[in-house]
């Protein structure tokens, strides 16, 4: 077991990224503990689809470990579904809702993950009525806009519990009593929630909870989804052996790891308040910004006037954090376009178009934040100073977003 330990240690220091991580709400840091779990289990022989003791063994893991992540949300391990994404979770429950029920009305918001609105896209394209509801400057949606839109064949309410670009938390108490209140099914992308919130599915009124594994320290590749009543709820929308909603072998290894990230997981929501706060009080600090996160969180988004998205990554690759613009194409953002709706109501004039999510940990040092604030001034600074644009030129700038970041990753490698 030292040997391999020391063989892990090695892994992180070989592949290990220089610039400091300042983007967690993509993937945390993974749990030392989680990794040799999935290593103890991937080396057990057999399948637990089998039926032999091989298969009793894994399967027998499978069952303690979902019981230890079904606690979280206070049901049981036999509700959840293992599945390798947070984006496959929402897949299989909204397409198995609207195939349970051809061409019913189903609501979301605008500001869901792209996993959410492209099915509701699709299925819009197949006979389907789909309510998208605004959101105030906050993110946050209007229950009365929300009961209004429920209607006879209103089938499910798809709202994510914290949106993951700008950290908005819904007031999902409300949300689930107006669901039950008209017996539609209510179904929530959890994946930046699960762990750091407290969740009862059954006291919300969840029917349905996408949660993720790499969000609290698994290795990538597991998620789950909770299904109250799998027979009465959802239609299988994939085929084959196992599991009608999700068929194949099961990632024995994977749910362990699963479960003892969750077990050492350890969430201090005062140190995480304390930086979000030390990082709104020194961004507050520059002109022509513009906080788009309300309420503290472990994610803090902002949009920066009179710079370019692609300049900005260029100079800033000591820190690895998220990038969105409203205006690039392919990598538009549904949420900032959606809050900068009520924005430009209120102010006459559109958010500025580059804005930056900064996400942290526990793990993260008010020292980081600090050089992180220190460095986005000094390259504002400089790039207003020596390549300044008018308010919105980005709109007319377009750059190969992918292309700037593989520059800044082959410049990483070369340095190593």
């Amino acid at each position: 077991m030292k040997k391999l330990v020391g063989c892990l240690f090695c892994v992180f220091s070989l592949y290990g990224e220089s610039p400091v991580n300042l983007d967690y709400a993509a993937c945390a840091d993974s749990s030392l503990e989680a990794l040799l779990e999935f290593v103890n289990v991937s080396v057990l022989a057999g399948n637990s689809s089998g039926i032999n003791p091989h298969a009793e063994r894994l399967r027998y893991i499978e069952y303690i470990s979902a019981e230890v992540i079904a606690q979280k949300m206070k049901t049981s391990g036999d509700k959840l579904l293992f599945v390798t994404s947070a984006s496959m979770a929402n897949n299989i429950a909204i397409l198995g809702v609207a195939k349970k029920h051809p061409g019913c009305h189903m609501i979301t918001t605008k500001i869901e993950h792209k996993s959410v609105l492209n099915i509701f896209k699709y299925l819009e394209t197949q006979g389907y009525r789909v309510t998208y509801l605004n959101v105030d400057r906050n993110g946050l949606i209007d229950m009365n806009q929300l009961q209004k839109s429920i209607s006879s064949d209103t089938k499910l309410i798809s709202i994510q519990m914290v949106n993951s670009e700008i950290g908005a938390l819904q007031d999902m108490d409300a949300i689930g009593k107006l669901a039950r209140q008209h017996n539609v099914l209510f179904h929530s992308d959890a994946s930046q929630a699960f762990g750091k919130y407290d969740i009862d599915v059954d006291k919300i009124g969840i029917d349905l909870l996408t949660v993720s594994g790499y969000k609290i320290g698994a290795p990538k590749g597991i998620a789950a989804l909770y299904v109250k009543d799998a027979d009465k709820m959802l239609e299988p929308v994939l085929y084959g052996s196992g599991n009608p909603l999700y068929p194949g072998s099961r990632p024995t290894a994977l749910i362990a790891a699963f479960a003892k990230a969750l077990q050492v997981h350890k969430w201090d929501w005062e140190k995480i308040h304390a930086n979000f706060e030390l990082l709104r009080d020194e961004i507050s600090k520059m002109d022509d910004v513009y906080i788009n996160s309300d309420k503290p969180s472990h994610i803090f988004s902002v949009s920066v006037g009179g710079v370019r998205l692609a300049d900005i990554l260029e100079k800033m690759q000591d820190f690895s954090f998220s990038a969105g613009c409203s205006c690039l194409g392919r990598d538009e953002s549904n949420v900032i376009g959606a809050i900068n709706e009520s924005f430009k109501a209120q102010n006459g004039r559109d958010l500025p178009t580059c804005t930056l999510r900064i996400s942290f940990g526990c793990s993260t040092t008010k020292e980081q934040i600090q050089a992180f604030c220190k460095k986005l001034k000094e390259v504002v600074g400089i790039l207003r100073r020596d390549n300044p644009i008018g308010d919105g030129c980005e709109a007319q700038y377009s750059p190969d977003l992918n292309g700037v970041l593989f520059n800044i990753a082959d410049k990483i490698r070369a340095e190593k």
